[in-house]
Formats: C-alpha cells, structure tokens, sequence
C-alpha cells in the first residue's frame, strides 16, 4: 500500500523524495562515527492506533544508572526530528539524545513517524500522540510494551556493571518510567510536532467542538512543569519555504532546497488545511490551547527563515499572559539545523554554539522537572 500511495505522485515528487531520503538508507552501524560516546539506541515497535502498523521508536538508555535500592522510576524525553515532513531520521538525533540520557539519567525516545508524500497530514502528529500516551496512559496499547523492553535493557546494563566490578547480581527492582518527569523535544518540523504536545485543539473540521475536541495526551491535571525544547521550529506551515522571510544578513545560496521543500512540503500538509493549530501551532491560542504546565525553550539560528515565526510566537505568548512560561535563545551567525550536523562538518564557533545550547536545554530539563506544580491559571 506505501508503495502503491508513493508511485501514485507525480514523477517529480516521486524522485526528489527519493534523492533527499537518501540518509535514511544509513546502517545503524554509523552512530560509531556520528556518536561515538553513546549510548546508542535500540528499536522497539509500539503498536499504533492502527492495528496493522507499527511505530518504531528508538530508544536510549543510560549505561551507567545506579543500582536502584527499591524502585528506579526513569524520567522520559520524547524526541521528534526534522525535515519538513517528507525527510529526516531518528538517526540523526543520536547525539542530541544520548547526550541527554548520559547527562540527565533519562530515557529519551526518538520517533520514527510518518511522512509525506505516501502519508499525509496529521499522521505525524498521531504517531507522536500514540507514543505519548504509551508513556503516560496505562490504557495504552504500547505502555506495558515499552516498560518491559526498557527495563529489560536497564537491568542488562546494571548486570553487566556489576559483572565488571565483580559483584554479585542483586534480584531485579522494578524499574518504571516517571510520568511526572515527561519533556519533549524536537528540531525544525519535529519541533512542530513537540510543540503540539501541549496543545489541545478543535478538530480538524472546525466545526466539531472547541479547544478540547482534540486534547493533549498530557492531563490537565499534570504534576510538574512539562519542558518543551523547540530548536528552530515550524510554527507557520502556510508559509511554503520560498515564501519565509529572510533575515538580513542570510547570504544568497542555491534555491534547491527552497524549491524542494515548497515541492514535498505540500505532499505531506495540503496548504488548504495549513491554518490548523495542529499543522501550525503557532497559529494556536495560547491562552486556551496552551497545557497550563508548558514550558517552552526556542532555540533560534540568526540566519534561519523561521527565526521570524519564532520571535512572533514569542511576543504572542508575552501579550497572553505566558511570557513567563518561555524562553529564548538565539544564536548569532548561526544557520538553520546546525545542531544537527556531523561533528566533522561543524567550525569552531558552531561547535561552541551547540555545546551551549544543549547545556542550557539539560539545565532547562532540571529546573523543569524540580520545580512543584503551581496554581491553575
């Protein structure tokens, strides 16, 4: 069926999809070079809303987490690439998300969700809910599915560190994941869809219900702050590539790009539905749409195109009452997606700006999760 939805598109989009998809053909075996410090992740297929299809999930996990005396109850980071909807890899992830789990302890899990052209609009969007509620909803159909295979490796790790020390084995503790210490992150696109993890919207045809026709997996009820990390995200799929406006100092390149992502975007989000909330979060209702317990890092690059969806969303945010509920950091001379490149492929100065913006992210991460639940607004 995903072969007959792909040959279905027109010729153009069929080959360029194919060309920019290229990456994702990389073997596994890779991290070894791309993240050579780990942990490197496993897959685990959640099941999705659809009986017949699978999510996968890649999962990482701290080799060195302390022998629990009782319970070890991990905190999770839900991770979502970028791409534009049409191309992009967990893969690509690797270093971001290892990074959090050596540094926080955590479980981070980077989704492989559905694109464009042979999927369309909001499949993205329900894989990425479908994993959220495997996390949080014990009703869920993944949620015992992804506890058994984590804690499966967690105690693999543990067991190997105590064969290397000599000790002996203890009898298993239970190891759960924490609901209570749940953040998600994404890049670009996936940064559209970590946003829309705390939003709760209308259906897609308007008409059926209000904001909570459509909620957020996260209950309203949450305990802790929920920490969103949104690096140099879509807030405004009306906007076709071509069409964004251009900081200053952003010098003239090729326009390949630009005209791939203005062919492809479409083939995933039809402009005609682009207005929703869930396609374009910045187009969401803060003061209605907004979990009451968001928080929300943006990461934004200088010469990027969608810095200035960033710095619109924001202002929203301060006019409603939320200003507090965000923060921002922008990064000078940086270009879209520079984060995310190979080590090898980064200068001096872009090296050092991502150090620091992931080291803001863990400490935006902790202060999250430490602080208490305030009042309802």
């Amino acid at each position: 069926m995903s072969l007959q939805r792909f040959f279905s598109q027109p010729l153009s989009v069929q080959w360029q999809t194919a060309l920019v998809r290229l990456p994702r053909a990389c073997p596994a075996s890779v991290l070894k070079y791309t993240s050579p410090e780990g942990p490197h992740p496993f897959i685990v297929p959640l099941p999705s809303r659809d009986d017949k299809r699978q999510i996968p999930v890649y999962v990482f996990v701290s080799p060195r987490q302390d022998e629990p005396t009782q319970r070890l109850c991990l905190p999770v980071v839900l991770d979502f690439h970028g791409g534009g909807f049409f191309m992009g890899s967990p893969l690509e992830q690797a270093p971001f998300c290892a990074k959090l789990t050596r540094d926080l302890g955590a479980v981070v899990i980077s989704v492989d969700y559905r694109m464009g052209p042979i999927d369309k609009f909001p499949t993205a969007y329900e894989d990425a809910e479908d994993v959220l509620s495997a996390v949080l909803d014990p009703s869920a159909r993944g949620y015992q599915e992804l506890r058994r295979v984590i804690a499966k490796e967690v105690r693999k790790s543990l067991k190997e560190r105590k064969t290397k020390k000599g000790a002996a084995h203890s009898r298993d503790r239970e190891i759960d994941l924490d609901t209570t210490r749940v953040g998600v992150s994404g890049f670009s696109s996936g940064g559209n869809l970590a946003l829309n993890m705390v939003l709760s919207t209308p259906l897609l045809n308007r008409s059926d219900g209000g904001p909570d026709a459509w909620p957020s997996r996260f209950p309203k009820s949450h305990v802790k702050p929920i920490p969103v990390l949104a690096y140099y995200p879509s807030l405004d799929c009306q906007q076709l590539p071509s069409k964004r406006a251009r900081p200053e100092n952003l010098p003239e390149g090729s326009k390949w790009w630009s005209n791939v992502g203005d062919l492809l975007q479409p083939s995933y989000l039809p402009l005609d539905a682009a207005s929703h909330p869930r396609a374009s979060p910045g187009l969401a209702n803060v003061r209605t749409m907004l979990h009451t317990q968001a928080r929300v890092h943006l990461v934004l690059a200088e010469l990027d195109t969608l810095t200035s969806q960033g710095v619109t969303w924001t202002t929203e945010m301060k006019a409603h009452g939320r200003g507090n509920d965000v923060t921002v950091d922008q990064y000078k001379g940086m270009k879209h997606g520079w984060t995310q490149f190979p080590e090898s492929f980064l200068k001096d100065d872009e090296r050092r700006a991502r150090d620091d913006a992931w080291e803001k992210s863990i400490q935006f991460l902790k202060n999250c999760w430490k602080a208490e639940k305030q009042i309802e607004r």
